[in-house]
């Protein structure tokens, strides 16, 4: 396995990584609801073959209002657990710095409004 990069901590894709990392399991839409982006699948496009970190998708039903009675599919993004405890064995420091580093530069946008 290729040892996993760090994207610019002031992307979307970086705000991505950094919620995996932090031990979070997210949808799209927890995502948009969080940073206003729609392109959440994309972000984890480049996660997992730009940057090599191992993201899981689980996939969950859940009804819609389609009047059929449809139900729709959609993924949940996560790092199992394990994973993650060998990734901040391995990672240590310099994963604990990127957290930091997104977390503060997601502070200033909120404190610019």
């Amino acid at each position: 396995m290729n040892t996993p990069t760090f994207p610019r901590a002031d992307t979307l894709t970086a705000r991505a990584l950094m919620r995996l990392l932090t031990g979070q399991k997210f949808t799209h839409r927890d995502f948009q609801n969080e940073t206003a982006s729609y392109r959440l699948s994309g972000y984890i496009e480049q996660l997992r073959n730009r940057h090599h970190w191992p993201i899981e998708t689980k996939e969950e039903p859940a009804p819609t209002s389609d009047p059929t009675g449809r139900a729709a599919t959609y993924g949940r993004y996560l790092i199992e657990p394990e994973t993650l405890k060998a990734l901040r064995a391995e990672l240590g420091e310099q994963m604990s710095k990127f957290i930091e580093v997104v977390k503060r530069f997601e502070a200033r946008g909120r404190d610019a409004k």
